[in-house]
């Protein structure tokens, strides 16, 4: 049993085991903490007395709440971590009030269709995977009897062109040369090797000189670097992500002019301090300065995986190559 404050509200946990499982109530939202004791107390009474605690009355919010706060404990990435806290805004934005026994498939669908509006097809459909976690739990668990989630559709804006969009080889091969002519710069080397391995932008951040090796004409990917705060470097994507890939020999060309325009590199040769706003920053002067069709540090990755199809290389290695799972 605790109380807690989570900014100026009040939150109660109580657990107890009934009939050998563990179960767990919560409750926020109270104004004082008088208020919170005193809903723990009644709560205790009926628990001890024998009273059944019907969980599908509990609030959603407090439901996805208590699931969540498990969750994080379980050793997820801090990506996935901030993913999650990001979603749980979301829930209780759109289902104040709405509880667990009330969540069914019409609710969830307008849900979906309402959030669809301002967003992309592809960001609902991500949203609504992290959402639907803990509802399929509680089906899982025998708390709710259906699905609410089952069935649910997708709307929304379809991506935008330039986030899909690749370089024609004649574009790229004009920002290639660019860079080849230009001063080298941490940016402008990130963004080279973007556009000849395909690999993510955190993937990029991530490396060290030991991940580059000269001889074999290889880089190693063993790590990724978040986007956001505390920017800490985790392991890849996913386990296909760890991955050997071949570069060209020009890429090593660079690679050398970097290396003697920048001897005292940190462990991380971008800097630890860089994130990918600096890269996507120089990419979009660059863009603008030679003309070309307007590209995100992401649609290199396209690019790279259209121009080797285009070559007649075989789907299934380019697949391997951009560590897709």
């Amino acid at each position: 049993m605790s109380v807690s404050k989570l900014g100026k509200k009040y939150r109660v946990v109580v657990s107890k085991t009934i009939e050998g499982k563990r179960r767990r109530w919560t409750k926020s939202d109270f104004s004082t903490k008088a208020a919170a004791k005193a809903w723990e107390a009644d709560l205790l009474a009926k628990l001890n007395s024998g009273v059944e605690i019907d969980k599908t009355r509990v609030l959603f919010t407090e439901f996805y709440d208590d699931w969540l706060e498990r969750h994080l404990e379980s050793g997820i990435k801090q990506q996935t971590r901030l993913n999650h806290l990001a979603t749980q805004k979301i829930v209780h934005e759109y289902f104040k009030n709405v509880k667990l026994e009330n969540l069914t498939r019409r609710r969830y669908q307008k849900f979906l269709d309402e959030y669809a509006v301002n967003h992309h097809s592809s960001t609902v459909r991500q949203v609504s995977m992290r959402v639907a976690m803990p509802i399929k739990e509680a089906f899982s668990d025998g708390i709710l009897s259906l699905d609410p989630t089952h069935g649910a559709k997708f709307k929304g804006a379809e991506s935008k062109a330039g986030e899909l969009k690749f370089l024609e080889e004649s574009d790229l091969d004009k920002l290639l040369e660019y860079i080849q002519n230009e001063p080298i710069t941490p940016a402008h080397f990130a963004i080279y090797t973007a556009a000849l391995s395909g690999m993510r932008a955190g993937e990029i951040l991530a490396l060290t000189l030991k991940d580059i090796n000269v001889a074999d004409k290889t880089i190693s990917v063993t790590k990724t670097k978040t986007n956001r705060p505390p920017y800490e470097y985790t392991t890849p994507k996913t386990r296909k992500s760890t991955r050997v890939i071949a570069m060209p020999d020009r890429y090593f060309i660079q690679f050398e002019r970097f290396l003697k325009a920048y001897p005292k590199l940190e462990e991380h040769i971008f800097g630890e301090k860089t994130t990918q706003s600096v890269p996507s920053h120089y990419l979009r002067k660059m863009i603008k300065e030679l003309g070309i069709k307007s590209i995100t540090l992401h649609g290199l990755r396209h690019t790279h995986a259209s121009f080797l199809i285009s070559k007649g290389i075989d789907v299934a290695y380019v697949s391997e190559r951009l560590g897709h799972s």
